[in-house]
């Protein structure tokens, strides 16, 4: 199946799973009297996070790692502000299978902040910023190098249950390391109607991108979102459609519904996801969706290509070992949203094991098994992916 991942590879991720989960209480137990020192000793809040990342695509992999640290003040009648740094290097083989990640030492966060608990909040600076599942705004946390915003954001929830975000992004930080200015606004409205039903409508404008207008276009959209049972069984289910015009003349709808329930232990779900010819999603967490090994993610960046109609469907189930392993299966079905063929199928694997509130591991997998429809280069080759990382997070 996947020739490049050796079995020593894997017998060593066994063995660092082993040793984690069993010294997991007097790890956390020695953090936390450590930590809690410092948190009583300095006002305000310190925050490191560590990563350490095996990456393979087919022929090509290598280990990276990422360090994360920052602070934030306490509250000050309502004002707070953080600094954030970020690095980012390669340990063996010069960087990760994708060469994605921009290397090196940069300003990640640096913003200013007001909240009042009744009216709202509004924050300033370079920043991680989301929305939804982030299909439109998203920080791609998946990757070494985090997606940050420098831009004004403002929520307000005067208004028991409805929650009004807005935003103003001038340059977008992107995960390669490089800067692209921006002129863009939004404003995304949400409404609980309690579990079974939040509704959320937005509407999006990118518009003088430094790309020579491939980003730039408008976008208008609905989200709904909820859950419901029936006895034991409860129903978890999503629902979007969205337009964009584009100034290049490329218009194009998405549409995306899933929904899953859970099981004697197993959470079973099935979706459908449409991104048509010409829509483009370029600051999403475009990972998050039509699978791991990232076939399109050319497609949901600049709208090129035919399109893509994901159908898929997984199964969760948490492994009762140690604290639980939370694994994960996938199967996506693709196919071209214009034109004939199909583009291929793909599996993906997921486990995570939180070995205490500080450190956790996650192992992926991807396989895509091209069927000839690579129409604009895209989806018409195999792929493999396998990931395995370790995490502290405080």
């Amino acid at each position: 199946m996947y020739p490049t991942i050796k079995l020593p590879l894997l017998s060593a991720a066994a063995l660092a799973f082993a040793a984690y989960s069993l010294s997991a209480v007097q790890v956390e137990e020695g953090l936390d009297k450590f930590l809690g020192k410092i948190e009583e000793s300095v006002p305000g809040k310190f925050s490191i996070n560590y990563r350490i990342r095996y990456e393979e695509t087919n022929d090509d992999g290598g280990v990276s790692h990422r360090i994360r640290y920052g602070y934030t003040t306490d509250n000050y009648n309502g004002f707070t502000a953080n600094l954030e740094g970020e690095t980012v290097d390669g340990i063996e083989d010069g960087f990760n299978g994708l060469d994605v990640d921009g290397e090196g030492t940069g300003l990640n966060q640096i913003w200013g902040a007001f909240e009042d608990t009744d009216l709202g909040s509004v924050k300033v600076g370079r920043q991680i910023y989301t929305l939804d599942d982030q299909r439109f705004i998203g920080h791609v946390g998946w990757r070494q190098n985090i997606q940050t915003f420098d831009a004004m954001t403002v929520s307000v929830t005067a208004v028991e249950n409805l929650v009004v975000r807005g935003f103003y992004l001038d340059e977008v930080n992107r995960i390669n390391g490089s800067q692209i200015g921006i002129d863009a606004f939004g404003i995304n409205t949400a409404y609980a109607f309690g579990k079974p039903l939040k509704l959320v409508g937005f509407y999006y404008d990118l518009d003088d991108t430094e790309l020579q207008a491939r980003w730039d276009s408008e976008t208008i959209g609905f989200r709904a979102s909820g859950e419901f049972g029936f006895e034991d069984l409860t129903v978890i289910y999503s629902l979007s459609v969205t337009g964009q015009d584009s100034v290049l003349g490329q218009n194009g709808d998405y549409f995306s519904a899933e929904t899953s329930s859970s099981f004697a232990g197993v959470k079973l779900g099935l979706g459908y996801d449409v991104l048509e010819q010409g829509f483009r999603t370029p600051l999403a967490t475009v990972h998050k969706f039509q699978g791991f090994a990232d076939v399109f993610v050319p497609q949901s960046i600049t709208g090129t290509g035919n399109g893509v109609e994901d159908l898929y469907v997984y199964a969760g189930y948490n492994i009762p070992v140690g604290n639980g392993i939370a694994a994960k299966v996938i199967y996506h079905s693709f196919d071209p949203e214009t034109g004939a063929g199909e583009f291929g199928d793909e599996i993906n694997f997921v486990a995570v094991y939180e070995a205490n509130k500080y450190i956790n591991m996650i192992a992926k997998y991807a396989d895509y098994q091209a069927d000839g429809a690579g129409s604009g280069g895209f989806g018409g080759a195999d792929k493999e992916v396998f990931t395995f990382e370790l995490n502290f997070n405080y």
